[in-house]
């Protein structure tokens, strides 16, 4: 495709700086290939009564009057919008436009989106629409994909963006997490999961060691799955995973990432990100040993999840228990926070979540926690 190529063209250099033209003209080419493939209407009486017969809006003319419809679409075309460079034109009509059933040709542009989204945000309010119309048209206002993607289908996912779940030590749970992430991916949201309640590889199982295999084969699992349960076709599903920087696994976590990193244990699609106390910190300033722990001993030990063990206070205690499982890393705090920034160097992973400083300026702490943190 003609526009392709144009869009790779920006990158050679002409008197050492990208080619900008080039994006302008990947952007009218690309844009002369989605007018081909768009239905046209005559009216859009006709377009509104074609898209709620075949299924693809929902009844708007159920909620509004059509002076009211038509006024808002009024709005949203007299207000010139252009798209300004040939990957936004790209994204819009890729991942957002409505196609017909068969994906072959476009049955909305940029003003249809904004305008059917205003329309069923405003719940059959007109003022409430136009206001909304009016700043998503002036690009001040943009609501968050589930919503600007799903909102006025009447074939659709839901109109959120984010789930937290956190998995346990078990079977039961880890599979009925991962069915629980494939069902909200499908319904249009990005799942993060803490898998730091798991036990490490080689951990004990009913007595017998050496039969745990850790966190990355489910890390697999999850990866295919919301590879498998994606939207409608529209939009890949997401998924992020966090692990507690003191889990027994947290090197072979990060490895996931590498680029050079075995075909059987490497992650491409699932994000990854890190919980880090503030004692990990400590560690490093004072560049001190760095010991990781076996999750399960911890809990058959005290009762509590290493997740929900107070490190920042009792880290020495787990240190000095004989019956807690660890290991001392080859690596110090300082040199594991240097391995961190050289595969996020990499691949842009993991996430950090600092948990300590979290809590600390947390509002609602009477209600709990905060333990990880999302996928955006």
């Amino acid at each position: 495709m003609r526009h392709i190529e144009l869009n790779n063209e920006l990158t050679i250099k002409k008197d050492g700086f990208f080619d900008l033209a080039k994006d302008k003209e990947a952007l009218l080419c690309f844009l002369k290939e989605v007018e081909d493939k768009k239905i046209l209407f005559s009216s859009l009486k006709e377009r509104l009564n074609y898209m709620i017969q075949e299924n693809y809006y929902y009844n708007v003319e159920s909620d509004y009057s059509f002076n009211e419809i038509e006024k808002l679409y009024e709005l949203v075309y007299n207000a010139g919008f252009t798209f300004q460079s040939y990957m936004a034109a790209s994204k819009f009509f890729k991942d957002y436009a409505l196609k017909t059933n068969d994906g072959k040709h476009y049955l909305e542009g940029y003003e249809d989106r904004i305008a059917i989204v205003a329309l069923y945000l405003g719940r059959g309010k007109i003022e409430n629409a136009l206001k909304l119309a009016n700043s998503m048209i002036q690009q001040n206002y943009q609501p968050a994909t589930p919503t600007f993607l799903n909102a006025g289908r009447s074939r659709r996912g839901e109109l959120v963006s984010c789930f937290l779940l956190e998995m346990d030590d078990s079977l039961n749970s880890i599979g009925f997490q991962i069915n629980t992430a494939m069902q909200l991916s499908k319904i249009g949201g990005g799942v993060a999961l803490n898998l730091s309640k798991l036990r490490a590889r080689g951990e004990q199982i009913k007595e017998i060691d050496n039969a745990a295999s850790g966190v990355v084969p489910v890390m697999k699992l999850l990866e295919d799955s919301f590879s498998y349960a994606n939207q409608l076709g529209q939009r890949k599903g997401a998924g992020a995973t966090y692990l507690n920087i003191f889990h027994w696994d947290v090197v072979e976590f990060l490895d996931t990432k590498k680029i050079n990193a075995d075909e059987k244990s490497r992650i491409q699609s699932l994000s990854i990100g890190l919980i880090v106390p503030n004692k990990f910190f400590e560690l490093a300033e004072k560049n001190e040993p760095f010991y990781v722990f076996a999750p399960y001993t911890v809990y058959k030990e005290y009762g509590i999840h290493l997740d929900d063990f107070d490190i920042d206070e009792r880290y020495e205690e787990l240190v000095n228990n004989e019956r807690i499982k660890k290991k001392k890393l080859d690596l110090s705090a300082r040199d594991l926070l240097v391995k961190i920034a050289a595969i996020q160097l990499e691949s842009g992973y993991p996430y950090l979540m600092y948990k300590s400083n979290a809590n600390e300026q947390h509002a609602l702490k009477d209600i709990g926690e905060i333990k990880m943190s999302n996928l955006c």
